[in-house]
């Protein structure tokens, strides 16, 4: 790290109040749980019950649940600062914003390889519905935990954001996967995954906007 990175990185953590690490996981909690509420609120919303009806029971169970472990690794790399007091280097939030959205993607077409018919039920449909769910049920986590993480990057507050971003449209993911019945690769591409890149690109702009310390660098 330069001097001259070293000088503003103090100069920084001067000028911003000291907020602690139980206080800021208190708020995450909160975050978390306000967040589970919205994804439920809009399942049931939705229909959801009886709208993900049509895919056999294992195939249903087996992306649900791995869309869930693919978020919640994705949710920890992003949050968790590491060793390091200036948090996970960049190449590894920007391997989440990449890794998250290839690795669902790989998942469900695997799963439909194993059941070709999974991936014809209702295949014309394009996914619009699920990409505007997934990006609603995203959102609210998104903005609480930028506002939990404010004025606290020095380096990299745009690779946070954006990781933040990735993470969070997965977490949504879990819920629009348990509601949608449909597996075609058009439809997961566009409803499913593009929504992770787009949560991805508001991150970064909440990054750069709100968890930079003011004075720092933005990357």
């Amino acid at each position: 790290m330069s001097s001259d990175l070293k000088a503003r990185i103090l100069e920084a953590a001067r000028a911003a109040p000291s907020v602690t690490r139980p206080a800021t996981r208190k708020d995450g909690w909160l975050v978390a749980s306000a967040s589970v509420i919205v994804a439920v609120t809009i399942f049931f919303a939705f229909n959801g019950t009886e709208h993900g009806q049509g895919r056999a029971p294992w195939f249903y169970i087996a992306s649900c649940v791995g869309w869930f472990a693919v978020a919640a690794v994705s949710m920890w790399a992003a949050l968790a600062r590491g060793s390091s007091v200036a948090g996970r280097p960049r190449a590894w939030l920007l391997a989440v914003v990449a890794g998250t959205p290839a690795l669902l993607f790989a998942m469900m077409f695997g799963l439909g390889v194993v059941q070709p018919e999974a991936m014809l039920l209702h295949s014309e449909r394009l996914g619009l519905k699920c990409l505007g769910l997934t990006v609603a049920a995203a959102l609210f986590p998104l903005l609480g935990l930028a506002v939990v993480r404010r004025q606290s990057d020095p380096v990299h507050p745009i690779a946070t954001g954006a990781a933040l971003g990735a993470a969070c449209g997965a977490s949504a993911g879990v819920m629009v996967e348990m509601w949608c019945p449909v597996a075609a690769p058009r439809h997961v591409a566009i409803g499913h995954i593009l929504p992770i890149f787009i949560m991805a690109a508001i991150g970064a702009l909440l990054g750069a906007r709100v968890i930079a310390m003011r004075g720092t660098s933005r990357r």
